[in-house]
């Protein structure tokens, strides 16, 4: 499994642990929106994919093959 390891749950979900990097701006603005709303920045980027993958599958892509840089 490239980019991420199974971790345990407390939830009956099995979920991964991956790295990202993100820019400067890109870090502050995910980690004001985290206070502002007073959850992990976990939380925020896990909203952001969900949002993307959910507008890739209401345009008929398959999100994977169609996120830009994916074939690189």
């Amino acid at each position: 499994m490239a980019g991420g390891r199974a971790v345990a749950s407390r939830s009956s979900k099995k979920e991964f642990r991956t790295s990202v990097i993100l820019t400067e701006t890109q870090f502050k603005q995910v980690r004001e929106l985290a206070r502002e709303h007073d959850v992990s920045i976990a939380w925020v980027l896990r909203q952001a994919v969900d949002r993307y993958l959910a507008i890739q599958v209401s345009k008929g892509r398959d999100a994977v093959e169609q996120a830009p840089g994916a074939n690189e």
